[in-house]
């Protein structure tokens, strides 16, 4: 089992930005957050961990917002609850993510002291240009100061790289990529998504920002794909990149469907079928109370885990099930099962597959048109 916490604090809202995040909170809505936040791990562990079932944790992921801009002492107060109420498996990776602006020598020294032995640096782009576009309030410089610093603190680093934004061109992409892998063995590169609602989109609807052409964008991820593997990053998945075999156990284990527990407001959780008072017959996945007040009475007024009110829960069938092994599967190097797929699509998209033993994935092509090949995979239920 993994866990995630969610951390939805900001000090500005990014323009391209539509996550549960909310930024200029007071100290009392933090406190009181982060007071049910660790009464939902409380009854967590009473159901999954030590005082329940026993599950062995595997890894754990504290994301955003931006949980680098919390007191460090809240971070390991979390870490040590969740270590009081659960098994934690030795070795088991333990992440958290951080913006440039808001980490410190003190906030790293307390992170390792905690037993975090992986970072992950919101970077984004090396472009100051960029940056003030999409309304990050680092720039190049300070995020080059705290990759430099970050990695005296941690062997396992890894930032994010955003491509499509407004400056980009295959020069800039291939010089920022260069110049990150000097500092990291991991690299997740997405592509921007104009999310409807967002200041982004309202500026590019009203013609005040530009962004590539979804061919240009095509291009800045091949120069990415190309300069990442001449240096030895292996593609695991369609957005992520590893060197030396550091790839992220914990979002692997989302595109292999394992089980996590998603701990605070709006974060996800995904359990296996379980038949007990429960009645969990079915593998099931929901969410927490999106809104942090509502996230706070929701853990407030109960006193077992599955008496916490939910959002978007879902009992999987097994169509849906095969489904999410097609989809996420064929984002990773590792593929799906051969068998999975029927043998006119496997004859149809031939050029975009590579054979692994008795599985199959998708090579760059088919990573580019991957969306295209999964509407007509997941038409195809395996009788």
């Amino acid at each position: 089992m993994q866990i995630y916490i969610h951390i939805p604090f900001c000090k500005q809202k990014c323009r391209y930005c539509d996550f549960n995040s909310y930024a200029n909170c007071s100290d009392e809505l933090i406190f009181d957050y982060l007071k049910r936040l660790n009464r939902e791990i409380d009854l967590a562990g009473n159901r999954f961990g030590k005082r329940g079932e026993n599950t062995l944790v595997t890894s754990i992921f504290i994301g955003g917002g931006t949980p680098s801009l919390i007191d460090e002492n809240e971070i390991k107060n979390l870490l040590e609850n969740i270590n009081n109420d659960f098994e934690i498996a030795q070795g088991a990776e333990i992440t958290i993510e951080a913006n440039p602006e808001s980490l410190t020598e003190k906030k790293l020294s307390a992170y390792k002291s905690a037993s975090v032995n992986r970072l992950s640096m919101g970077v984004q782009s090396l472009s100051d240009d960029n940056l003030k576009a999409i309304g990050r309030i680092h720039d190049k410089k300070t995020a080059l100061e705290r990759l430099k610093l970050a990695k005296s603190y941690f062997e396992n680093l890894s930032c994010d790289l955003m491509i499509g934004l407004p400056f980009d061109t295959p020069e800039l992409v291939k010089e920022e990529v260069e110049t990150l892998i000097k500092s990291v063995e991991h690299l997740s590169c997405y592509q921007l998504i104009l999310e409807e609602g967002t200041p982004l989109e309202k500026l590019v609807r009203e013609g005040k920002i530009s962004l590539p052409s979804d061919d240009e964008v095509v291009d800045l991820m091949n120069v990415v794909v190309d300069v990442l593997r001449t240096h030895g990053f292996e593609r695991y998945e369609v957005s992520n990149f590893a060197k030396n075999g550091r790839f992220s156990r914990h979002n692997f284990g989302y595109w292999t469907r394992e089980e996590y527990l998603g701990l605070g407001a709006g974060a996800s959780t995904y359990l296996k079928a379980r038949k007990d008072e429960n009645n969990l017959a079915l593998d099931t996945r929901f969410s927490s109370k999106n809104g942090i007040e509502e996230y706070v009475k929701s853990v407030d007024i109960v006193n077992d885990y599955f008496e916490i009110e939910r959002e978007n829960v879902e009992k999987l069938s097994q169509d849906e099930i095969y489904d999410e092994k097609i989809m996420l599967g064929l984002r990773t190097s590792f593929g799906v099962e051969r068998e999975l797929i029927d043998e006119k699509y496997l004859e149809m998209y031939a050029k975009y597959f590579v054979q692994k033993g008795d599985r199959v994935a998708l090579n760059d092509d088919g990573l580019s048109v991957m969306n295209a090949i999964l509407v007509d995979l997941m038409r195809f239920k395996k009788e």
